[in-house]
């Protein structure tokens, strides 16, 4: 495309002309526009047109990795794209914005890819065991993390599989409020200088310790960018986070269905996190996290 551009513009008849008024006929012509092109456009010129793409892109369909030229890999994940939004698990511009600016996590699967997979979709992908194998990260790495967040993440859990599950089933909607507040920042303070904003409840409080625990398990400092393991897991705590949010509405709707069918997904998402951070959670890191129990 870009060949084809600047051949067409060489050959149209402004471009061609090189006649300045006061030049005479004895004169040597003037030197080709194409001499005048900037240097690093001049191996594109030289190139045959079926000339193969130097860099390729290993792309994994149905278990199987395949090489691929840029244009084929693009082309291929716009087709998963559009089959995907087509299917309910691809763009959602509503929901998490168009930059995925409202997302808990922006930086995620979903903000790379395009794609929102399942709860089990994510346990399935080549990312995570037992298909492959997870990022490497020290064990010193993976035990500060757990220090610092292990509390907040099972204090969530229990409270997902526990009081949640309860309110929910009772029908307790200001209860169910009360849950999954999602807490408001502080404005000014008081004269001991303390902020007067409301911290977040427990619910919402772990969602934001598994996205910062995945960073200290899922990848290591010496990792370039965010590791694909590691933005799959934070697909599933934004997905979490947004059954959290579907549950609050249909509490304040009293829609006891929709209520159930949320925290249903949110369990789903929350397990699937907690299976594929338990991989590199050892004895020397700390006790495996429990799943979510139950059902409603």
């Amino acid at each position: 495309m870009v060949l084809l551009a600047i051949s067409a513009s060489l050959a149209s008849p402004a471009l061609l002309s090189c006649a300045r008024p006061g030049r005479s006929s004895a004169e040597p012509p003037p030197l080709s526009r194409r001499a005048l092109l900037p240097l690093p456009l001049l191996p594109l010129l030289l190139l045959p047109a079926a000339a193969p793409a130097a860099d390729t892109f290993e792309y994994v369909e149905n278990g199987e990795a395949k090489q691929l030229t840029e244009i084929q890999a693009r082309d291929a994940l716009t087709k998963k794209v559009e089959a995907a939004t087509a299917a309910g698990k691809g763009l959602d511009l509503e929901r998490r914005g168009q930059f995925n600016e409202k997302a808990l996590f922006s930086e995620d699967f979903y903000f790379k890819y395009g794609l929102r997979p399942s709860a089990s979709e994510a346990l399935a992908s080549p990312y995570v065991p037992p298909q492959g194998e997870l990022p490497f990260s020290p064990v010193q790495r993976r035990y500060n993390g757990y220090t610092k967040y292990a509390s907040r993440i099972t204090t969530g859990i229990e409270a997902y599989s526990g009081a949640l599950r309860e309110a929910v089933a009772g029908g307790r909607w200001a209860e169910v409020a009360t849950l999954l507040d999602k807490g408001s920042k502080g404005k000014g303070s008081n004269e001991k200088g303390e902020g007067s904003g409301q911290p977040p409840s427990e619910l919402r409080s772990m969602c934001r310790a598994l996205g910062l625990f995945g960073n200290t398990a899922l990848q290591s400092e010496n990792d370039s960018g965010t590791t694909a393991a590691n933005l799959l897991a934070r697909h599933l705590v934004n997905e979490l986070y947004f059954s959290m949010d579907d549950l609050a509405s249909a509490a304040q709707g009293g829609d006891k269905a929709a209520a159930k069918e949320a925290w249903s997904r949110g369990r789903d998402y929350l397990n699937s996190y907690l299976r594929i951070v338990n991989y590199p959670i050892i004895s020397r890191v700390g006790d495996k996290f429990s799943v979510v129990e139950g059902s409603l």
